[in-house]
């Protein structure tokens, strides 16, 4: 049984991460060509547009990504349950989604900065309304990945193949945030037709009230959180210009696509980390702990420390020239992703599957606490350096919440030598990630000779101290 699971698990974790490889292997294709086409201020005005609707997003969905994974992980073997909890989890976001739509149309019509582009956000509505029929939480709940990974690359294959055609001049920014959203709509129509083949929508049980409170106190933590993620780039706008924003966001990308690939990871984990604790599994529970941990910091710590190096020559292959004001944000924003990968392992591994809510609440508001302050106060004068320092000194505060309270309690075990270790077996690559930068001119041979022997070198240094450890432990124990 054992074998089994963790076979599933791998094979979940193979179409997650095929799915985040391959989403931004299209997004490395696209959005360098659109930054080029578009220009730094006609990106930012799309990223200020697409984070607005974002926040208003949070406040449709609240905490069903992560409430609904979690409740239908645990009856997905029970037809009837698993019908009832759809059917109220689903009904629940539909009437958030309308009220915040409301709300939403409201804040087009009054407020200048939305009222002046409100074509986009006119747009922008479709998506609030198509994610409440989403239901990827389902999907992900019963860990059909195969499905989930599938129709995701067929529609961005679409979707990268129509930007190519479509946009070709700065005025179509409008169609390119269109394109955005109709990745959504279409996702959502597939969905709702595929998933009458495993759930049936109860009609009494839509507008049930069973999952509210919770809903509520996930919802919360989502827009707590998103005040260093989504609000961060909103408020940017609000206080500066297309321009910085276009900076920002430039800088984010890359911290974007390293979280993904850890994302990716947890995301297929939380589910099964529900099932083995309802299973009373406690052993095989802290020992994927110890192995995502182990993965997290293997993976992440030398992508930080190279990019942050050759952060010059990432921009311009991102996004050519006239981005250079993303350099300095991009070094700022890289070492959250660390922060991150160690807060989503205690999150989505341990605190959530053990319905520690209150404990997700608390450090969030820490957090947007953290991030409203720095916002305030030096995103006006700083910009888009300030919104990168706000995104890291908030990670910062929500990781060291996580931690202190799970090791406190005693809740699971960690340990600080994964990272230790991994900074180590990345110095060889940071001398080479030095050299490259220096001394090859053209960016893209520079990035792309330092990736190659960084790698070489890092896995070598794996070998060699894996095999000396193992031959120290061999030798005390003949």
């Amino acid at each position: 049984m054992a074998t089994n699971n963790q076979s599933s698990i791998k094979k979940n974790f193979a179409y997650k991460s095929a799915l985040t490889i391959s989403t931004y292997i299209m997004n490395f294709i696209t959005f360098p060509y659109v930054s080029r086409v578009l220009g730094v201020d006609k990106i930012g005005l799309v990223s200020f547009v697409d984070n607005a609707v974002n926040y208003f997003l949070l406040f449709a969905t609240m905490g069903v990504a992560i409430l609904g994974v979690r409740e239908i992980a645990t009856v997905k073997e029970d037809r009837n349950k698993c019908n009832r909890v759809y059917s109220n989890i689903l009904g629940m976001n539909i009437l958030f989604t309308i009220i915040t739509l409301i709300i939403y149309f409201t804040f087009i019509i009054f407020v200048a900065d939305f009222n002046r582009y409100k074509e986009l956000f006119y747009v922008g509505g479709a998506k609030i309304l198509f994610t409440a029929f989403l239901v990827e939480w389902y999907f992900t709940g019963i860990e059909n990945f195969r499905y989930i990974t599938i129709r995701s690359l067929l529609i961005k294959l679409l979707y990268v193949v129509a930007v190519f055609i479509l946009i070709r001049t700065e005025d179509d920014y409008t169609l390119y945030f269109v394109l955005t959203v109709l990745v959504v709509i279409i996702n959502a129509i597939i969905n709702m037709v595929y998933i009458r083949k495993f759930v049936n929508l109860i009609k009494h049980e839509l507008f049930s009230k069973k999952y509210i409170k919770q809903n509520l106190s996930l919802g919360i933590y989502s827009i707590m959180t998103s005040m260093y993620l989504t609000f961060n780039v909103m408020f940017l706008g609000f206080c500066s210009t297309n321009t910085e924003v276009g900076y920002y966001t430039t800088a984010f990308k890359l911290y974007s696509v390293i979280l993904g690939f850890f994302t990716a990871f947890t995301n297929v984990m939380l589910p099964r980390m529900s099932s083995l604790l309802a299973e009373g599994e406690k052993e095989r529970f802290q020992n994927l702990i110890d192995k995502s941990f182990e993965a997290m910091c293997t993976f992440s710590i030398p992508l930080i420390l190279c990019s942050i190096i050759m952060a010059p020559q990432i921009v311009y292959i991102l996004s050519g020239p006239g981005y250079e004001g993303a350099i300095t944000p991009m070094r700022i924003i890289m070492p959250a992703v660390l922060f991150v990968g160690i807060a989503q392992v205690f999150a989505l591994q341990i605190l959530l599957p053990m319905k520690k809510d209150k404990v997700l609440f608390t450090a969030s508001i820490l957090g947007a606490f953290v991030s409203l302050l720095i916002n305030i106060f030096a995103v006006p004068s700083m910009q888009s350096i300030g919104s990168a320092i706000v995104l890291v000194s908030a990670e910062i505060v929500v990781t060291l919440v996580y931690m202190v309270y799970t090791l406190w309690n005693k809740l699971a075990k960690f340990s600080i030598q994964a990272i230790s270790k991994n900074i180590f077996y990345s110095l060889p690559s940071v001398l080479i990630c030095y050299l490259c930068r220096y001394y090859i001119i053209n960016s893209f041979f520079s990035v792309g000779l330092a990736i190659c022997l960084s790698t070489l070198f890092w896995l070598g240094m794996n070998i060699v101290f894996k095999t000396w450890i193992g031959n120290i432990c061999y030798r005390r124990h003949m």
